[in-house]
C-alpha cells in the first residue's frame, strides 16, 4: 500500500503512542482530534497514522489542507476493507465517472428537488418519537438518535415501516467493517459485514424492482430509477443498490450523532435551553422549518447545530491517494502515497476558534453572511461535498423545533442523566452510546 521508498518513509515522522498489529486504533476511538493536535504541535503538520493492521496512512493537517479537496493530483480513495461498504457509489469514484454519476443523483437532494418532500417525512417521524420518548423514563440519546434517523431515511427510500428494525440489525453488522481486521472468519467484524451488505443488497434490488414495476412511487428508489446523468444515460442497477446502501448508511449514522449531541447540549446547558425556549416564545405561531434557507427564522437553533459541527463532527477524516507528485510541507509525497485529510481538525485549532474545545454559540448567532468552507468543512469539500448537507440542516431544526414544542407543551424539560459525555471517533464520531436524557418537571 505505500509507494514512499525506504528512506522517504522513514524521514517523516510516526505519532507518539503507535501499538504492534493495532497501530493507534486505541487512541484513535477515544481521542482522534487529540492525537493529530499532539501531534501536529510535536512533529509539523505531516505525519504517519497507523489505522491497525498496517493500514497506515499520511495524514496532513496543514493550513492549506482544505485546499487540497479540489485538487486534482489527489483521488478518493478507500482501503480494500471499506470497498465492500461503499460499492461503485459515488462516494468511492472520481473524475468523469463521479462527475456523472453525481449529476444523476444531485436533482434529488437539491433545496428545489426531493429535499422539500424529504422535509414532510423528517417532520412526522420527529413529532411522533418525540411524543412517544415523553413517556419514557429516559433513553439513551445516540441508539435512540440512530433508530429516528434510519426510520427517516428507510421512508425515504420506500421501505416498509415494519422493517426498520431489521434494517438497523443489519447497518450495525455492514458498520462493522469499517475495522481493518483481514480475517473474514464466520463471526468476525469483515464476514458479519459481507453477510449484512448481502442481505440489504438483495432487499435493495426488491425495492428496485418494484419501483421499476410503479409500485414506489414518489421513493428516493424510484427517482434514482428514473435519474438520468449529464450525458442522458440512466444509473445502472447495480450503481442505484451501491449508492443507496451508502446513503442510508451515511444519511442515518452522521445524521444521528449531531441530533445526539444536540440534544445532550441543550440537556446539560440549561441557559441553551431557556434561549431556544425564548426564541419560540418570540414567534408562538412559527411554522416547522421546511428547509435549510428558513435556518435565519431560528438563529439560536442554527447556532447550535453550527457549533456541534464545529466540536462534534461525526466525519473526522477523509481519504485520498496521491495521482501525481505534490509537496506538501517542503516533503515529495510521490504517486500512490497513502493520504489522509482531516477537515474537522480545523474546528479545533485555536488560531481559527478562539477557545476551541469550549462549546459557544456566541460564534455564530451574529454572522449575516452564509457559511463559508471553513464552517462546512464536516461535509467535506470539492467534488466530493455531501450531498445531503441541506437534509442534515432540516433536521437539526426541526429537532429542535419539536423538542423545544413537545416539551413546552408537557411542562417539561431535558436533563442529563450521569457525566457529561466525551466524543469517540470510530467508527465515526458520536457520543458514548450510554449516554442517556431524561425529560423531567421544571
Amino acid at each position: 500500500m505505500l509507494s514512499l521508498g525506504r528512506t522517504e518513509r522513514d524521514s517523516i515522522p510516526t505519532a507518539a503512542g503507535e501499538l504492534p498489529v493495532v497501530g493507534h486504533l486505541p487512541v484513535l476511538y477515544r481521542d482522534a482530534i487529540g492525537l493529530l493536535r499532539s501531534s501536529s504541535s510535536a512533529l509539523g503538520p505531516l505525519f504517519w497514522v497507523n489505522f491497525g493492521f498496517a493500514q497506515r496512512r499520511l495524514f496532513y493537517v496543514g493550513s492549506d489542507a482544505l485546499e487540497l479537496l479540489r485538487e486534482p493530483e489527489l483521488v478518493m480513495d478507500h482501503p480494500e476493507h471499506l470497498k465492500g461498504i461503499v460499492g461503485r457509489s459515488t462516494v468511492g469514484q472520481d473524475g468523469p465517472s463521479h462527475r456523472r454519476m453525481r449529476s444523476a443523483l444531485y436533482p434529488s437532494f437539491s433545496p428545489q428537488g426531493f429535499a422539500k418532500e424529504v422535509s414532510a417525512t423528517i417532520a412526522a417521524v420527529f413529532d411522533a418519537r418525540i411524543d412517544a420518548c415523553l413517556r419514557k423514563e429516559s433513553f439513551a440519546v445516540h441508539p435512540t438518535m440512530r433508530d429516528w434517523t434510519l426510520d427517516i431515511m428507510l421512508r425515504i427510500c420506500g421501505v416498509p415501516t415494519q422493517d426498520v428494525h431489521a434494517w438497523s440489525r443489519a447497518y450495525r453488522e455492514l458498520f462493522l467493517g469499517v475495522y481493518p481486521i483481514p480475517c473474514r472468519l464466520p463471526g468476525l467484524p469483515a464476514y458479519r459485514s459481507d453477510r449484512a451488505r448481502a442481505w440489504i443488497d438483495d432487499h435493495l434490488r426488491e425495492l428496485l424492482a418494484l419501483a421499476r414495476a410503479g409500485r414506489a412511487a414518489g421513493s428516493l428508489v424510484e427517482m434514482l430509477s428514473n435519474a438520468r446523468d449529464d450525458e442522458g444515460e440512466p444509473l445502472s442497477d447495480q450503481a442505484i443498490v451501491d449508492n443507496v446502501r451508502a446513503i442510508l448508511l451515511a444519511g442515518h449514522e452522521t445524521s444521528a450523532s449531531i441530533l445526539a449531541w444536540i440534544i445532550i447540549v441543550l440537556a446539560r446547558q440549561r441557559e441553551l435551553w431557556s434561549a431556544i425556549c425564548e426564541e419560540h416564545t418570540a414567534a408562538p405561531d412559527a411554522s416547522v422549518p421546511m428547509s435549510a434557507r428558513e435556518a435565519h427564522r431560528f438563529p439560536v437553533a442554527n447556532a447550535i447545530f453550527r457549533e456541534v459541527l464545529r466540536l462534534y463532527a461525526p466525519a473526522w477524516f477523509i481519504f485520498r491517494t496521491v495521482t501525481d507528485a505534490i509537496t506538501l510541507n517542503g516533503r515529495r509525497l510521490p504517486p500512490r502515497t497513502p493520504l489522509a485529510l482531516s477537515p474537522t481538525y480545523f474546528g479545533h485549532d485555536p488560531s481559527l476558534f478562539p477557545d476551541p474545545d469550549r462549546f459557544d454559540v456566541s460564534r455564530w448567532k451574529d454572522r449575516s453572511s452564509p457559511p463559508g468552507p471553513l464552517e462546512l468543512a464536516p461535509f467535506g469539500g470539492g467534488p466530493h461535498f455531501c450531498l445531503g448537507y441541506n437534509i442534515a440542516c432540516i433536521e437539526a431544526l426541526q429537532l429542535q423545533f419539536f423538542l423545544v414544542r413537545a416539551l413546552r407543551r408537557a411542562g417539561l424539560i431535558p436533563c442529563l442523566e450521569g457525566p457529561s459525555p466525551k466524543q469517540v471517533y470510530l467508527p465515526a464520531g458520536h457520543p458514548t452510546s450510554a449516554t442517556r436524557v431524561a425529560f423531567r418537571a421544571r
